[in-house]
């Protein structure tokens, strides 16, 4: 028996406890309602695909395909955290042999930094509990790099397995391919990696070919079902307009120019040949790191919105350039250190948000204990809930899962939550006003009427053509809180309603 009690302590590793603890980290969000906006399209949209939607042309959300298909999958919040808490503990795990390729025999060294990076990947501060594609991009780009075995050399029957994992990460998320260059930078300003200009050029290539033919498929299916330009402009290039649409408003106040995309690409241009000339001062670790930072901050600047998970993407080169400043001790331990300072700088210009963590925690604690009631609990993360909850048991009871309900305003909870889908492919007001999808939504509103239309009282956007088109058409029924319902007129006929 001891010597079964020795092996059993023994096989508790600072790795195991660290999986543990990131597990642990995640239970509560196991049990958090719908209340997260992002979460709950993804959600709605999954539930479209369930009931056998094409993505993008019936049922429309803009980021590529995979978040969605997770969500399809899955089914539910439950479910949905539950493959987030999976794919943390993995991430965790390659992150630690990403770390133990860089560091070395020096454990407390990768203790370290996994340890960062378990606390900002996991605790609400970064939205580290919100099941987003910025924490599903995080396994398939480390894989990559561990694949890779970056920093030191490569082979090159191993770049196009790495790039099918980079393409994975690109289609739960485009900003992902940062880390993608990641990779082409570091071989091309490495002097001692990579070997003859030729072999780099041919690793790339390979590289490239494998990020490739996961994208070719999506676009081979999509083009199938007939949607290869839908797909095309709304998962891809969109993304770009929809990033030009939003600023930060603290660069505005402070200084415009760097609430330009072009000024902030510059500016990542110009940390990068800064970089390159002074390479020679740069052990492959380091020069791996500082590249990976520069770029993941680019990526997380990208829209210049001060949304906390954008950052998720560059805490893993902030988490292991914090511990080779911290424990390396060689001089060149402080080369990263400006790097850390552009990163801190970023967060504090632009005016980055975050979650409280202790009330998070205590919310559930006081909610196992029975301390506080189910509607206290679901309360704490957003009021609405009240109403949102309220609603959908109301739909639900009026209408059947493959009936069609509209709600003006945003409320994708409702959705997600009730399981019913809108008549027209956009779930919330500000996709249907950011992308112009106005007169779109109303003729589909006059040709397939649903039987209730739901009004939120807090909704501001204008929706021309809309509400003459109501009064028309529809009665009020009831109120939920002040929440309107209202029900279609009995024997109406289409109406050609105009903008």
């Amino acid at each position: 028996m001891m010597i079964l009690s020795r092996r059993s302590a023994g096989a508790i590793t600072p790795l195991t406890l660290l999986v543990i603890l990131a597990i642990g980290l995640h239970i509560p969000s196991l049990f958090e309602p719908y209340w997260y906006g992002d979460e709950a399209i993804y959600l709605s949209v999954g539930e479209g695909l369930r009931q056998g939607l094409l993505l993008y042309r019936d049922i429309f959300d803009h980021k590529t395909p995979l978040i969605y298909l997770l969500a399809a999958i899955t089914g539910s919040i439950f479910w949905f955290k539950f493959a987030l808490l999976v794919s943390n503990a993995i991430t965790v795990i390659v992150f630690w042999k990403l770390a133990k390729n860089l560091f070395g025999e020096k454990e407390k060294a990768t203790i370290l930094a996994t340890l960062m990076f378990v606390l900002l990947s996991s605790l609400p501060l970064l939205e580290g509990n919100i099941a987003n594609a910025e924490l599903f991009i995080l396994g398939p780009t480390l894989g990559a790099y561990l694949l890779l075995n970056v920093p030191r050399k490569t082979s090159i029957n191993r770049a196009f397995l790495a790039g099918l994992l980079f393409s994975i990460s690109i289609l739960f998320k485009v900003p992902a391919i940062f880390d993608l260059l990641v990779v082409v930078a570091f071989w091309l300003i490495s002097v001692k990696n990579g070997g003859t200009p030729q072999r780099t050029f041919s690793k790339i290539l390979i590289l490239l070919a494998g990020v490739s033919i996961p994208i070719l498929i999506s676009m081979v299916y999509f083009a199938w079902h007939h949607a290869l330009d839908t797909y095309l402009t709304t998962a891809w290039s969109d993304n770009f307009t929809y990033i030009g649409r939003w600023g930060s408003v603290t660069a505005q106040k402070t200084f415009p120019p760097l609430n330009g995309l072009p000024m902030r690409a510059l500016a990542a241009g110009l940390v990068l040949s800064l970089i390159f000339a002074f390479r020679k001062f740069f052990t492959p670790a380091i020069l791996f790191v500082s590249i990976w930072l520069t770029l993941s901050l680019f990526a997380a600047l990208i829209s210049a919105r001060p949304y906390p998970h954008y950052l998720i993407q560059a805490v893993p080169p902030f988490c292991l350039a914090i511990t080779i400043i911290a424990t390396n001790r060689l001089k060149v331990r402080f080369l990263p250190l400006p790097f850390v300072f552009l990163t801190s700088l970023a967060i504090l210009y632009y005016n980055f948000s975050y979650y409280p963590v202790f009330p998070y925690y205590q919310n559930f604690a006081l909610f196992v204990l029975g301390q506080k009631t189910r509607d206290q609990y679901i309360n704490h993360f957003d009021s609405r809930l009240s109403w949102v909850y309220k609603l959908s048991a109301n739909l639900q009871s009026r209408i059947s899962l493959k009936e069609r309900v509209f709600i003006w305003g945003t409320a994708p909870e409702v959705y997600a939550l009730s399981r019913r889908l809108p008549p027209a492919k956009y779930i919330t007001s500000f996709h249907i006003t950011d992308f112009n999808g106005e007169k779109e939504t109303l003729e589909t509103l006059n040709k397939n009427k649903p039987k209730y239309i739901v009004i939120l009282p807090e909704e501001k956007r204008q929706f021309p053509g809309f509400f003459p088109f109501l009064q028309n058409n529809y009665y009020h029924v009831e109120n939920i809180e002040k929440v309107q319902i209202w029900k279609l007129k009995p024997n109406t006929t289409k109406l050609n309603t105009k903008l």
